[in-house]
């Protein structure tokens, strides 16, 4: 008993002193509760929800959702790229034509427009011969829509692949926010551009690998302005709406 007391006494002061910070940080989080228009504020988005789809599940009922069709962007048929030396090609990524959708979702509470939220949304289909089939959709919040535009602008820049270091097996130049990955990819004499989105079930998707996702389509690099161009359209649409 008398060798329990003085551990049972340490321990007691380590609760002593960490009670004030958990307060703390308890007072900190609960400070943050409403935004400036009296609505509530929005839970953290976690590693597979936006903004958007966090206001929604929270905030947003009876909700109006509405859905803009912005561009959309053929996909040729092209070779995916062989990642020799790295890893096997995996059989589901999509080498296939097909196309990218972009839309843009608007949503609030019935009556309350002002209290609005929208996002980007990216749709990837491959063609089956006679008709589109899915492969996967990836959301962008709408803050992140100019940076991506912004991105794609530098990426569409000219870059000569470095010849000084013979161990040089791949870059990959990308953005990731979100659900939405673009950027190009150079592994040998291939040069490609890509769009991935997340798999619903997989968080923390950019970490991956690129090889590791089948939800991913190859265009031309070339293609690149394309892509910015659409997503340029995007986030003018967006500017038109938060102007009304």
């Amino acid at each position: 008993m008398n060798d329990r007391m003085p551990r049972l006494k340490a321990v007691l002061q380590r609760a002593l002193s960490v009670a004030p910070v958990v307060l703390t940080g308890l007072l900190c989080a609960q400070s943050d509760f409403a935004n400036a228009d009296g609505s509530p504020a929005l839970a953290p988005p976690s590693d597979t929800l936006t903004h958007f789809e966090s206001f929604i599940l929270t905030n947003c009922s009876p909700c109006v959702r509405e859905l803009y069709a912005i561009a959309t962007v053929p996909i040729p048929a092209i070779k995916a790229p062989t990642f020799s030396g790295l890893a096997r090609v995996n059989p589901a990524t999509t080498g296939r034509a097909g196309e990218l959708r972009f839309e843009l979702l608007r949503a609030y509470p019935v009556g309350l427009e002002s209290r609005q939220h929208l996002a980007m949304r990216v749709v990837l289909s491959v063609s089956t011969g006679s008709e589109l089939y899915p492969l996967g959709a990836g959301l962008l919040d709408e803050d992140e829509v100019p940076v991506l535009a912004a991105a794609l602008s530098q990426m569409s820049k000219p870059t000569a692949a470095r010849a000084d270091d013979s161990s040089i097996r791949l870059v990959d130049t990308e953005f990731h926010a979100d659900s939405v990955r673009m950027g190009t990819v150079r592994t040998g004499n291939e040069f490609l551009a890509y769009v991935q989105v997340a798999p619903a079930d997989l968080p923390r998707f950019a970490l991956k690998q690129l090889w590791e996702l089948p939800t991913t389509m190859y265009l031309p690099a070339k293609d690149i302005p394309t892509l910015e161009h659409s997503v340029v359209q995007v986030s003018a649409k967006i500017r038109a709406i938060r102007g009304r």
